[in-house]
């Protein structure tokens, strides 16, 4: 009841709308995926406790992600030296059934109480705790020396699950993780050939896929500082990892910093996550002519910063939810490249010496905590939805206000997405062409921040017939907007978007200008956008002057949301501009002019669609 008193008095307080979400009635694929594919999009960090796998199957979750088996029970730390093969570990060590009764116990309880739910799990290591015979000393006394004696133990320890097992292991590994926090142990050059030798051999002896460099955050957020020396780090990688990893991996978090009695985030997400991936695609694109798959191994609310470590009240809790639904909207929109993500949530955390439950979705004894209502939210949709096309309203300003739909072609029901990322409320215009659909009334659910504390006001009904088609959104929130239908949906086409990328990146700004060129293999398209990142010096305009494409300028624009407007050192935006699709041709030259220069533009990213 509240929630829909609240929304009429958004409603009432305009008669007009703040922005407009277009709606097509075409799906929308991207790179082939049109689907809500429910299992690369709803797992989370950790291994289950026994007791709350009822409680992880109720709310329709699974542990996506092992983390560092190599630190339990100290498992590396304790391996014993080759009697045959002098500084290479023991490889009968992990052989004893006893210990791997012991090592593998944990797992087993997985296998067996979620089954194949759970076989595209990564497995992770941490990298750094290692027997004292082995030589470290070039390392800090932190990594071994002989990579290729290190990646045997990685291969070892597979071997005793899959022989404990009977072959079940998880189908990824992501092989260090954060290497980049630890680089006075492990240098650049000598993550690079770790990774490398661990592909290598896990590829060939077990068929798994790797994923690397599971860098922090930090890493990509920070990517454009120094003219781009962060970047250059992430570009030495992957001239590796293109030819021997499957994945590139990383972390993408958003934080928050108290001060007084307020707060603020900032942090990756959203403009530095989308400019830091196409970096990386553009970079594949340069060097292989195709995309690169992510895999996003933790994301969320990163640390509290201004408040003691085991702080938690309301509105951590509520942060806990809202980051991580700021996230998956843009990774939902770029699913094109991004092949599962895994939020930073646990079935529960409490262990000796860490009592707080900061990330728990569970008390031991299986309360529901308040990061449920984050799993329970994207529990609603389910991969019988199909996502539509849908549009920003280009007002060149930045967007705070994001989009998704879908709809279920059997159930002819359509549902609406919205975050908001702003504090104020937003009236929401929802736009369709030539009133190809005309819902008038629907449910809705939002998770909104009330009294001090995350609440979901669930099924809310609304009228949306008498305010010109408009939905309020409350300010920091994400909402979800339900409409029975008698659309015939299986009678619509599909919009197949895939993107491609400029020629140059991290394109030197001379003179107030940058230019580019994106070949395409074809012509014909059917819609189209274009993606252009801008780093500069801090408070210097990023907005172009001017984007012309093949000679016509754009005038239809927006920038994305940036949470890193105080806490940045640089600026660094995503502007999206609209292309008439009539001026796409198979070789496009994009011409941009910016007030005064310095500068770069990192990439460029031209998204194109065909129907059929």
């Amino acid at each position: 009841m509240f929630l829909a008193v609240l929304c009429a008095l958004f409603l009432l307080g305009s008669a007009f709308s703040d922005t407009t979400v277009t709606i097509y009635n075409e799906w929308l694929s991207q790179g082939g995926r049109v689907h809500y594919e429910t299992e690369r999009w709803n797992k989370i960090n950790g291994l289950t406790h026994l007791n709350l796998i009822p409680k992880m199957k109720s709310i329709g979750t699974a542990p996506g992600r092992w983390l560092h088996p190599d630190l339990s029970n100290d498992l590396f730390q304790n391996w014993p030296q080759s009697h045959s093969h002098h500084g290479y570990p023991d490889p009968s060590y992990l052989q004893n059934h006893a210990l791997q009764s012991k090592t593998w116990a944990s797992y087993m309880i997985q296998l067996n109480g979620y089954g194949s739910v759970i076989d595209n799990m990564i497995w992770e290591l941490k990298g750094l705790n290692w027997p004292s015979w082995i030589d470290k000393s070039p390392h800090q006394g932190g990594f071994p020396n002989n990579v290729d004696a290190a990646s045997e133990f990685v291969s070892l320890m597979v071997q005793s699950c899959k022989d404990f097992t009977g072959g079940r292991i998880p189908h990824i590994f992501e092989v260090i993780n954060e290497p980049d926090w630890a680089e006075k142990i492990i240098d650049q050059q000598t993550n690079i050939n770790y990774h490398k030798v661990v592909a290598q051999k896990l590829k060939s002896r077990f068929g798994m896929k790797i994923a690397g460099p599971t860098y922090t955050s930090m890493a990509l957020r920070r990517a454009d500082e120094n003219n781009f020396s962060y970047w250059n780090r992430t570009a030495k990688f992957m001239d590796m990892s293109l030819d021997h990893l499957d994945f590139f991996s990383f972390h993408a978090y958003n934080y928050v910093r108290v001060s007084g009695g307020s707060h603020n985030y900032f942090g990756i997400n959203e403009a530095r996550l989308v400019a830091s991936i196409d970096m990386v695609e553009n970079y594949s694109h340069l060097k292989k002519g195709k995309t690169v798959q992510l895999i996003i191994s933790e994301f969320g609310r990163g640390n509290i910063f201004g408040v003691a470590p085991d702080f938690v009240n309301g509105m951590t809790d509520f942060e806990l939810i809202y980051q991580p639904n700021g996230f998956m909207f843009t990774f939902l929109n770029l699913r094109e490249f991004i092949e599962r993500v895994v939020v930073f949530l646990h079935d529960n955390e409490q262990r000796p010496g860490h009592d707080y439950l900061r990330t728990s979705l569970f008390t031991k004894d299986g309360h529901s905590l308040h990061a449920t209502k984050f799993i329970n939210f994207w529990h609603k949709l389910t991969y019988a939805q199909k996502f539509l096309r849908v549009s920003s309203q280009y007002d060149g300003q930045e967007r705070t206000v994001v989009p998704l739909v879908l709809a279920n072609p059997l159930s002819k029901e359509m549902v609406v997405l919205l975050h908001n990322y702003g504090s104020k409320p937003e009236n929401v215009k929802l736009n369709f062409p030539n009133s190809w659909i005309n819902p008038s009334t629907g449910e809705q659910t939002c998770i909104i921040f009330e009294n001090g504390n995350p609440a979901v006001h669930p099924n809310t009904r609304f009228s949306i017939s008498k305010v010109h088609g408009t939905v309020g959104l409350p300010g920091s929130s994400t909402c979800l907007y339900t409409f029975k239908t008698t659309f015939n949906f299986g009678r619509i086409h599909t919009d197949n978007q895939n993107t491609y990328y400029g020629k140059d990146m991290v394109i030197p700004i001379n003179n107030g200008h940058a230019q580019t060129t994106i070949h395409l293999p074809s012509s014909g398209y059917h819609s189209a956008h274009l993606r252009v990142g801008v780093s500069r010096d801090k408070n210097v305009n990023t907005k172009p002057n001017r984007v012309a494409f093949n000679g016509h300028t754009l005038s239809s624009s927006y920038m994305l949301f940036d949470a890193m407007k105080t806490e940045g050192k640089t600026s660094w935006n995503v502007w999206e501009f609209l292309v008439p699709a009539s001026q796409v041709h198979a070789t496009n030259t994009i011409s941009m002019t910016f007030g005064g220069h310095g500068g770069h533009v990192s990439s460029v990213a031209l998204v194109v669609g065909k129907l059929q």
